[in-house]
């Protein structure tokens, strides 16, 4: 009996070992979208951020906040794609994206709108109506691929760029007329970067969703499995409100 219980008590213990060493080759990637994920002072921050470093804690993984990758977002998507063992957040879970992915959350919610100028006085009241106006986006990002599946806009006439700050700084200049993104990152970074707020308006909602931590699809059911655990043991403790109000208050 004794036997059959050390015998049963080292396959746990290797599955343990195995399992946190399979976590700590995870390529842990986000990008700067705010207040979700960003760098400040040199400093990784965000709900989405302070999430993942409490998981890694809980599943005591050697990684934590430090060994997060922050990369543009189509690069880390492209990453994602094709490389087993990554990781990237917080990325909207979306239908186009479902398969491609395992995903674990929900970690925050989302609301991809069209932003204009309030001056130019832009109404939008079908998907059909964007077709009349030019259209930035982030190439990758969830407000890019909308345009394209909901709304029927061709990819090439779509004015894509590498990170949303372009893109704001483009509508600000009226180089386009329409930016699909994020609601509050938007916002956000309008702040950020001394813009008035007061001079833009969402006048159309592409979607509303939620963020998740999006894993190579590859990757260990289990390892989904003991993630999902985690945020969920965060979520019951009340520590994720705590870190929501950290940030979105």
């Amino acid at each position: 009996m004794n036997r059959l219980f050390m015998i049963l008590f080292y396959l746990l213990l290797s599955v343990s070992i195995s399992q946190a060493r399979n976590i700590d080759e995870l390529y842990l990637m986000s990008e700067e979208f705010p207040p979700y994920n960003y760098t400040e002072n040199g400093e990784i921050k965000g709900t989405s951020i302070d999430l993942m470093d409490r998981i890694l804690q809980k599943l005591h993984s050697k990684q934590n906040k430090n060994n997060i990758h922050i990369l543009p977002w189509a690069r880390a998507y492209n990453y994602l794609l094709k490389r087993e063992n990554t990781v990237l957040f917080a990325m909207t879970r979306t239908q186009n994206r479902e398969k491609l992915f395992k995903w674990v959350g929900p970690i925050s919610t989302a609301r991809n709108v069209l932003i204009a100028r309030k001056a130019r006085q832009i109404k939008i009241s079908s998907v059909e109506d964007i077709q009349k106006y030019i259209v930035g986006a982030v190439r990758n990002d969830a407000g890019a691929q909308l345009l394209i599946s909901e709304a029927g806009i061709q990819e090439e006439t779509i004015s894509l760029v590498s990170s949303a700050i372009q893109s704001i700084k483009m509508l600000n200049l009226d180089r386009i007329d329409l930016f699909a993104f994020d609601e509050n990152v938007t916002a956000w970074l309008i702040k950020k970067n001394r813009l008035n707020p007061e001079d833009f308006e969402t006048v159309f909602i592409l979607q509303e969703g939620l963020h998740y931590f999006a894993f190579h699809q590859n990757t260990p059911d289990l390892i989904i499995e003991n993630f999902q655990k985690a945020l969920d043991e965060i979520k019951t403790q009340g520590e994720y409100d705590k870190i929501l109000d950290r940030y979105l208050k």
